[in-house]
């Protein structure tokens, strides 16, 4: 039966990729990876280049990042199609995915394209470490206590949005973690100033890079920030504690 892998790469630490990673990697033929711009540089393909050796096939695919269904259904038609024409030469093909494979990932949306239009293909899966967790191990808050709730979730597009999301947590034991960040941190600091969250919020940019930053949101001054931010809020512990 024809088959590939998709393979999570974690976060930015070539160090934590799976053991099932790695032995994908080192058993195809052909590795292929997002590129958000033609030509561009891939995070993942960086990641996991200890394991790429030079007898192994490259296969770049252009994933743009934009909003236009078209432009997007279109790009996973054409990423599809290239892996197919490998694995009907039969390549051992592993497309390499940043985070996890199942988490806001290219990953997930080239599975769905493939069930759709490939549905011969056996399509292989294998799970990665998240940006959020890398980070809450390093700065060593743990995410959930037992019957506390976890939330991840973008950042929402507006104040109010937010505000509700942040105010409802502690009343849930929910511990909220916020992804891409980014240019709305502007907005999002004076909103933890109002909530007296500031210094109960951790920020994180760029986990596992050897330019990460991992600090008390209070530490962080105002301004915009890299897409690949993250924060973790804790509003309370559990009573029961050692």
């Amino acid at each position: 039966m024809k088959a590939l892998t998709i393979a999570g790469v974690g976060p930015g630490d070539p160090s934590l990729l799976t053991l099932a990673a790695v032995e994908a990697i080192q058993e195809s033929t052909v590795v292929s990876y997002p590129v958000s711009t033609r030509e561009g540089d891939s995070l993942a393909e960086k990641i996991a280049s200890k394991w790429i050796t030079k007898d192994k096939k490259k296969l770049p695919l252009h994933f743009p990042m934009v909003d236009d269904q078209n432009t997007l259904k279109s790009a996973w038609r054409v990423a599809g199609n290239e892996l197919m024409k490998m694995v009907e030469k039969g390549e051992r093909v592993v497309f390499l995915a940043q985070g996890d494979i199942s988490l806001f990932s290219t990953g997930s949306y080239l599975l769905k394209e493939l069930e759709k239009y490939h549905p011969k293909c056996i399509v292989n899966l294998i799970p990665g470490v998240t940006s959020f967790s890398a980070a809450a191990a390093i700065s060593r808050l743990p995410l959930a206590f037992q019957e506390e709730q976890l939330l991840v979730l973008p950042v929402p597009g507006s104040y109010e949005e937010l505000k509700v999301i942040l105010s409802d947590a502690p009343h849930k034991k929910k511990v909220v973690v916020l992804l891409k960040l980014g240019k709305k941190w502007q907005w999002v600091k004076p909103l933890l100033e109002e909530l007296d969250l500031i210094k109960k919020a951790i920020f994180a940019e760029r986990i596992g890079s050897s330019d990460q930053q991992i600090l008390r949101a209070s530490d962080l001054s105002s301004g915009k920030r890299p897409y690949f931010s993250l924060l973790l809020i804790r509003q309370s512990w559990p009573l029961t504690m050692p």
